[in-house]
């Protein structure tokens, strides 16, 4: 798997029939290049999992040389759902409704290469949709009472995570650039008490420009970079939605989305 949260929603597919290895941690995957010992795992894998090149640009050029069938580009797999994101992101993985689709497509493939498996990769699939479609609605639940609020993020992956709750973001710019324009900002000045969330780890010029624009600034973690060992997708989610929530509840006026998992089950 390219990053964490595939890993980890590879995992529910897997069980504990086959391995799962992680190439990219702690690092950039826009600009992440595999090492030695990468190429070589990549090499043996019976299935490489990741994004595409419009993630993970550079790792595409290992990619290109492993065959077509011992590779997975989930976004050139389809059938996800962008209602409030950027139709250009890549971050799918941040709304649950997506990571049921990772799974389905994950299962699909590995039932192709492991057909004595196939149906035990394709129920942890069901199981595992099912999870998500409850997921999502306390997700959503939760979110729905800030969707007032001015939410301002340093790039566009976050409309994955809060768009289906009908929440609006607006962007300081594209996700995998660095750019952040004049016009944007000017845009900005007047957004009135909100949150601008930015990427962990915190630093000094998010903080100053939530300063400027009037924001209380909270970083997410949407890599998984600080999530516990031996965690699961389910716990990524909740995890940022407890960071976002971190600066949300502390909004004047702003409504309590408590219970929030209250009647839940897997």
């Amino acid at each position: 798997m390219s990053i964490r949260p595939l890993a980890l929603i590879a995992q529910e597919i897997v069980g504990d029939d086959l391995p799962v290895h992680l190439l990219i941690e702690n690092a950039d995957p826009h600009h992440y290049a595999p090492s030695v010992s990468d190429r070589a795992l990549l090499e043996r894998a019976r299935l490489a999992v990741w994004l595409g090149p419009e993630m993970e640009a550079v790792l595409a050029k290992q990619m290109a040389l492993l065959p077509a069938g011992r590779q997975l580009p989930l976004l050139r797999a389809g059938g996800y759902e962008f209602a409030g994101a950027n139709e250009t992101d890549a971050h799918l993985w941040l709304r649950p409704r997506n990571a049921a689709v990772i799974g389905a497509h994950i299962a699909e493939r590995l039932a192709e290469l492991e057909p004595s498996r196939a149906e035990d990769f394709r129920r942890r699939a069901r199981d595992f949709s099912r999870q998500m479609a409850n997921l999502q609605k306390v997700l959503d639940r939760a979110l729905w009472a800030y969707r007032d609020m001015p939410i301002v993020v340093t790039h566009d992956a976050y409309g994955h995570f809060f768009g289906a709750a009908g929440v609006e973001t607006k962007a300081l710019s594209q996700t995998g650039t660095a750019s952040r324009g004049a016009k944007a900002l000017l845009q900005l000045q007047d957004a009135g008490d909100g949150c601008l969330f930015g990427e962990v780890p915190e630093n000094d010029r998010d903080r100053q420009l939530a300063e400027h624009l009037g924001l209380r600034y909270v970083a997410l973690d949407p890599l998984a970079v600080h999530l516990a060992a031996g965690a699961s997708y389910r716990d990524l989610i909740e995890q940022l939605l407890a960071q976002a929530r971190r600066c949300l509840a502390a909004l004047p006026h702003s409504v309590s989305a408590g219970h929030e998992h209250k009647g839940t089950s897997d």
